[in-house]
């Protein structure tokens, strides 16, 4: 197991944009994705909640097989590489991508594990104007000075973006304090936090929510976290947008 040196990506949509008003699914896979029960769930659940971007993480790719995600455009922000096998965050849609940022925590968990990635992509809605997606898997078990550091570095990448914006991942906020360093990062980059229905869905531990979705310059439509039977060890969470007129 090593650290990854490229990123994994299949750009085969730039000609289409991004719906004004589009459906957003956020979930930490949990490396199931290439299982028969989640490829059968997530074509249900797509049935059901068609999403226009994904973004997903603990994803696992397969070098040599098929991938569930081959009829989406998509990039892999991946953070640890085997023989066979990528694992990281994905980003996937069926619209054009552009100016795309993959980067791997400065740390690793526990100090010697492996790093957490997280992923910027640009996209076009249907009226030329664009929109930033945000997909994030925190760094974990890490000191609150190293987690406050890590999401300093993403912050001050998106400071540099002006516009609409949407962060969605696991955030691993498991504690009171990295809240608090979560609800700074919110406020220094004038974010709201999106309420979500079905909220006891989502991902806890010690009673902390640590899947969220983070927006500016959108309105929200609708937002629930789906219960999936246990398929990942987290739930996903659907949501509407559509752009602040």
């Amino acid at each position: 197991m090593f650290t990854p040196k490229q990123l994994q990506k299949k750009l085969t949509h730039q000609n289409n944009s991004l719906p004004c008003r589009f459906s957003v699914l956020v979930w930490n896979v949990h490396k199931e994705n290439q299982t028969k029960d989640f490829q059968m769930s997530f074509s249900a659940l797509m049935q059901t909640n068609p999403s226009d971007i994904l973004l997903l993480q603990e994803v696992k790719y397969h070098k040599n097989q098929p991938f569930i995600f081959d009829k989406y455009s998509f990039v892999l922000g991946t953070n640890i590489e085997t023989k066979q096998h990528l694992f990281g965050v994905l980003t996937a849609a069926k619209c054009s991508f552009h100016n795309i940022t993959s980067t791997l925590s400065s740390k690793k968990e526990l100090g010697f594990s492996t790093h957490k990635s997280f992923l910027i992509t640009q996209h076009t809605l249907c009226n030329a104007q664009t929109l930033y997606f945000v997909n994030i898997h925190a760094v974990n078990f890490v000191s609150h000075k190293i987690f406050a550091h890590e999401l300093q570095k993403i912050k001050n990448l998106l400071l540099a973006i002006d516009g609409p914006l949407l962060i969605g991942g696991d955030f691993n906020n498991w504690n009171k304090k990295r809240l608090t360093i979560l609800k700074d990062f919110q406020e220094e980059l004038a974010l709201y936090k999106l309420s979500i229905e079905e909220p006891h869905h989502i991902k806890q531990i010690f009673s902390q929510t640590i899947d969220h979705i983070y927006y500016r310059g959108l309105k929200p439509i609708k937002a629930i976290a789906i219960n999936t039977k246990k398929i990942s060890d987290h739930n996903p969470i659907y949501a509407v947008f559509e752009l602040e007129e």
